[in-house]
């Protein structure tokens, strides 16, 4: 399929739409989701948080539009839906034959990006924010 058809970019304008409406119409099954994972293993047993500690708070949060709890509990679930946004206005831009690039691809960029969240996952087992 060729990613400049019409019939892609129909789909392509549509998708948050259709995106959006499933998060409202199943907000409530999304939160209760949350409440049926087991606790982490490392937290549980050993008192450190791991780098998924507080990736379903942070969702949580986020399904109710408080960003700034969600960025408290893990910054992990909001740096990657603004990845999935950039790489979406980046592909509908590509579609009406435009190439826009939003994401960086050097490497000395995604290294350091690495290395900060390398740093936070370690310092946070050091300073309690919770």
């Amino acid at each position: 399929m060729k990613i400049q058809s019409k019939r892609f970019r129909i789909i392509l304008i549509l998708l948050p739409a259709i995106t959006l409406g499933l998060i409202y119409f199943f907000r409530q099954q999304l939160f209760d989701l949350g409440t049926l994972f087991p606790g982490c293993p490392s937290y549980t047993y050993l008192h450190i948080y791991c780098p998924g500690c507080g990736n379903t708070r942070s969702v949580q949060h986020l399904l109710s539009g408080d960003l700034a709890g969600s960025l408290r509990y893990n910054p992990v679930p909001v740096f990657g839906i603004l990845l999935l946004l950039l790489g979406y206005v980046e592909m509908l831009s590509y579609s009406f034959n435009r190439r826009v690039r939003l994401i960086p691809r050097s490497k000395p960029f995604w290294s350091i990006i690495g290395l900060v969240f390398i740093i936070y996952f370690v310092v946070r087992n050091f300073i309690r924010i919770f």
